[in-house]
């Protein structure tokens, strides 16, 4: 098979280079000894930028699972992030808006103390330093989205613990050598950062299946600012499409489309090829051939629901899928429909005929509600709310938000308010 010449930049020649090294490191575990939940007080002290951003991030693991929550008052408004945690390493992060010139407040660590001791790396704090770019000025909105954070605010994380820690107004701890981490340096910016071996792309940088660390020469903030708005790649009807569901699912899951880089890795096939070729290069339902670039790829469960992208995706054509827009399968097809579709997608029927929301990814939203209310677009919040509800009556994701996060409903209700149609507060 032709593989695609590699761009300008040349990103081969440089694999053998320090920044495709990895240095192993140790990071620092606190641990909890008698308060549940637990509070872990770091000073945070900058002189500020005009632009009034402030930003903090850094890696963190588990080992067990549970709920970190982290928040910052600044002029005398609470934000509240939230992070499911679990014994692998992940990035936590946030920015804060409208900060002042000169800051000197307190960052807040609080999570379910015992016995749960946590393993920190590269926690940081400051002012976001993102580079120039030659096609203008970054939407600092992207600054926020999770799937960049902490690297993108270009922020050190070389270092377990970069912050000074409040020990006075914290709970009582002790702090031992953590867990193993492994850092690898970027091209570009020349920061040391995490990878995983056994989650490639999981981190700061993206895999890469032909450099020797499996991971690319520059980080993910690099990879942005600095290449993928230089460039325009030449890119295959699978890479365009999976870069819109990558968008898709990023703007209401929050981290990247795991389910699509899995299929992708274990099959060196794109998703759309595979489906494509499965359904006999027609569309499911009308039956009429479609070519490889004009058929869409349905969700078959709706994404709207909470259903990411996986193998069980359907072949329809445009129309066919405009008019399924963002019902169930039972709601769809007929019966017989149903049991053909079962036989091709994989799927028990008994699962095409239900109408339920993905609980794993519910809970996951739950967990980190706080979270996922600031960096979800306000309608975004509003219609996921009316879709938990119309299958899940108990369960008010504006209740919920408030009872956790009282600012961030707040500021939630006033930004729909703003955007009409309005809604009456929960």
């Amino acid at each position: 098979m032709r593989r695609l010449a590699n761009q300008s930049r040349k990103d081969t020649y440089t694999s053998l280079r320090d920044y495709q090294t990895l240095h192993d490191r140790r990071g620092q575990r606190f641990v909890p000894l008698g308060a549940s939940p637990f509070k872990l007080i770091l000073d945070l002290r900058a002189p500020g930028k005009a632009d009034g951003l402030f930003c903090w991030g850094g890696y963190v693991r588990s080992q067990v699972g549970t709920l970190l929550t982290a928040s910052i008052v600044l002029k005398g408004e609470t934000t509240v992030w939230s992070f499911s945690l679990d014994p692998r390493w992940r990035r936590i992060g946030g920015l804060v808006k409208n900060a002042p010139q000169a800051i000197s407040t307190r960052l807040t660590l609080e999570w379910d103390g015992s016995p749960k001791p946590l393993d920190f790396w590269g926690l940081n704090a400051g002012c976001p330093a993102v580079p120039p770019r030659e096609s203008g000025d970054i939407d600092l909105s992207l600054l926020e989205q999770v799937h960049l954070t902490p690297e993108t605010f270009y922020l050190h994380h070389d270092v377990a613990i970069g912050l000074d820690i409040d020990a006075d107004s914290s709970e009582r701890f002790k702090m031992e050598e953590g867990a193993k981490i492994q850092l690898k340096k970027c091209s570009y910016c020349g920061r040391l950062l995490p990878v995983d071996m056994l989650r490639l792309g999981a981190l700061a940088f993206h895999k890469h299946n032909d450099k020797r660390t499996k991971h690319q020469n520059e980080c993910r903030a690099c990879k942005k600012w600095r290449i993928n708005d230089s460039f325009n790649p030449i890119r295959t009807t699978d890479q365009l499409h999976e870069s819109s569901v990558i968008t898709r699912e990023r703007k209401l899951f929050l981290r990247e489309p795991a389910i699509l880089q899995e299929i992708k890795s274990r099959t060196g096939a794109g998703l759309k090829s595979k489906i494509w070729n499965r359904f006999g290069r027609k569309c499911f339902r009308c039956n009429s051939p479609v070519k490889l670039t004009a058929f869409q790829l349905d969700h078959t469960r709706p994404l709207a629901y909470l259903w990411p992208i996986d193998e069980h995706a359907t072949c329809l054509c445009g129309k066919c899928n405009n008019e399924k827009k963002e019902k169930f399968p039972v709601d769809f097809y007929s019966p017989q429909e149903l049991v053909r579709l079962s036989r091709v997608t994989g799927l028990p029927v008994g699962d095409l005929q239900k109408k339920e929301l993905n609980e794993q990814e519910l809970n996951r939203i739950l967990d980190q509600l706080p979270t996922f209310a600031r960096d979800w677009e306000p309608r975004t919040f509003m219609a996921t709310a009316r879709k938990v509800r119309e299958l899940r009556s108990d369960i008010d994701l504006f209740k919920v938000l408030k009872s956790r996060d009282r600012a961030g409903y707040n500021r939630l209700i006033k930004e729909l308010k703003e955007r009409p149609p309005a809604i009456e507060e929960a």
